[in-house]
């Protein structure tokens, strides 16, 4: 059997486990894949109740729970509700890699019936449905990350110990979602299971690595999601498909037991934050306080441990310091706007706005660079490996990150040294940065665009300088490209990548909110003052 004749057999396998009575009529999949937006296609399916419609497009997970709370809904009801969504959502985009509807529906069952017993919630999350990143490992289910090469590969017998904290505060697992070959790129996009597409435009990425949960959680198949993030991994998926995503600082979430895409272990630099993928702030709070409080050191020996700690009631307003775009990566007119507009609503509702010093900040162009250095310092190339044991070809989006032709990567230890003292020196300059200004936060753009065209995202550079830091990071969706509210905005400078003023007419912008390493308590209450500001 050869790998195409391997990927089909995986995918038919996927399809199968989608109810006939849940498959999306032939003349609709057409008409969606014509058009851009596919946000209201869900809803002209006629597959979903008006009460499911109702229960999926709650506004978040925290309504939801108010909601399961009252007797109002049942877990069965929520369930089954964005089960069906979530198959209507993969009709759609490709954004599932694996599908457990059964044991998700038993699941809920169980705990409607031990509430209807006790009177008493199975923990905070009882009977919210979470979507994982497929690198999260589900007893039962196999952890493919869409290589070819790992088809062959039974399914688990454990679960990641992040799976055991959610089911253990009762939520309902249901789905894993696609990421992109060698989970290294902003495009979810693997030979396996195709490409996942933007619910905002049929050519713009999804984003990546945990671009399946972004367009899930934006098509309102999930409300809740579980992701990981090495260098924006799920702000950039947030920010590509308009919903938001948490970064923590690394250390505070557990990462063990998920099936790495290269090799394991860490030769210094840059380790994995996990979290959340959501539709609020509090959402946010949801997640990281529940897995916080449930002692994940117990189970992940890179887990630190701190208590989760109620932030005191904020006093005053907040000082939010303005990050300077990277000269090498101008933002787009559509961001330029977005961050303009942020800012100035900001200071008229009583905030101080404080517009950091190019000169002050590390090069987000350079810091970029050096991380890149640090993931691409595997001698054996072990994702690439992965790739090449398959048989299979490398997607397109692969040549934007690695340089396939180099096959010595392995540094010297005088250059891993010096690797090591540049990153310091990053965070160091970074650091004084922020104590000189005094700000509280930090507010700028996850990237310089909003969606771009597929295969075209390239560097990372206003996302993974957060990670060389490790300062926690959010991604909060505010306005849309326009083209004629966009048009003041146009500069004369080398846009990267092209700016397309039609392709992204429509797409979301965003901000991307940062505090300081460890205060992640601190930082998403100043992220809830900044989210009700942007709303209003």
């Amino acid at each position: 059997m050869d790998w195409q004749q391997k990927a089909q057999r995986k995918r038919d396998e996927l399809t199968a486990k989608i109810p006939p009575e849940w498959r999306v009529k032939p003349e609709l999949l057409e008409k969606a894949s014509s058009q851009d937006n596919i946000l209201d296609i869900p809803r002209q399916t006629g597959i979903l109740t008006e009460r499911e419609l109702d229960i999926t497009e709650t506004s978040d997970a925290t309504a939801l729970l108010a909601r399961l709370r009252t007797g109002e809904i049942s877990a069965y009801d929520v369930a089954k509700a964005f089960c069906k969504r979530a198959a209507i959502a993969q009709q759609l985009t490709r954004c599932l890699t694996e599908i457990f509807f059964d044991q998700a529906l038993e699941r809920a069952k169980e705990l409607d019936r031990q509430y209807a017993e006790t009177g008493v919630l199975t923990g905070p999350l009882h009977g919210i449905p979470i979507s994982l990143k497929d690198s999260y490992n589900v007893i039962g289910v196999q952890s493919t990350l869409g290589y070819v090469s790992f088809l062959d590969r039974p399914a688990l017998t454990f679960n990641s110990p992040m799976v055991n904290i959610l089911m253990d505060a009762g939520a309902v697992i249901y789905v894993k979602t696609h990421l992109p070959q060698t989970m290294m790129t902003a495009d979810s996009h693997t030979n396996v299971f195709g490409r996942t597409r933007n619910p905002y435009g049929r050519n713009l990425t999804a984003g990546g690595s945990c671009g399946g949960e972004g367009a899930l959680i934006a098509m309102r198949g999930s409300i809740l999601g579980a992701g990981t993030d090495v260098a924006g991994s799920l702000r950039i998926p947030s920010l590509c498909c308009g919903i938001q995503g948490f970064k923590p600082s690394v250390g505070r979430l557990p990462f063990a037991g998920q099936t790495p895409p290269g090799r394991i272990g860490l030769a210094g630099g840059i380790a994995v934050a996990t979290g959340p993928l959501c539709t609020s702030v509090r959402d946010a709070e949801l997640f990281f306080k529940t897995v916080v409080s449930s002692h994940p050191e117990n189970l992940d020996d890179n887990s630190l441990g701190f208590p989760y700690i109620e932030p005191p009631k904020l006093e005053s307003s907040l000082t939010i310091g303005v990050l300077p775009e990277d000269p090498a990566f101008p933002l787009h007119p559509c961001m330029q706007r977005t961050i303009d507009t942020a800012t100035r609503k900001l200071a008229a509702s009583g905030h101080r706005i404080v517009n950091l010093s190019l000169d002050a900040i590390p090069s987000l162009a350079d810091a970029c660079d050096l991380a890149f250095r640090f993931f691409n310092m595997d001698p054996d190339r072990t994702p690439l490996r992965n790739v090449a044991n398959g048989g299979e070809p490398y997607v397109p989006s692969l040549s934007t990150i690695y340089n396939l032709e180099i096959t010595d990567t392995e540094p010297t230890l005088r250059q891993l040294y010096d690797l090591n003292i540049a990153k310091a020196q990053v965070a160091a300059k970074m650091r004084q940065a922020w104590l000189k200004s005094g700000v509280d936060v930090v507010l700028g753009p996850g990237y310089q665009s909003c969606a771009p065209l597929n295969d075209t995202y390239g560097n990372t550079v206003y996302t993974v300088i957060w990670n060389m830091v490790d300062y926690p990071a959010c991604v909060i969706p505010f306005g849309h490209a326009n083209r004629a509210a966009d048009a003041e905005f146009v500069r004369d400078v080398a846009y990267t990548p092209e700016y397309n003023p039609e392709e992204v007419e429509g797409a979301p912008c965003h901000v991307q909110l940062v505090g300081r390493r460890l205060k992640d308590e601190v930082f998403l209450q100043h992220a809830r003052v900044v989210e009700k500001v942007l709303g209003e």
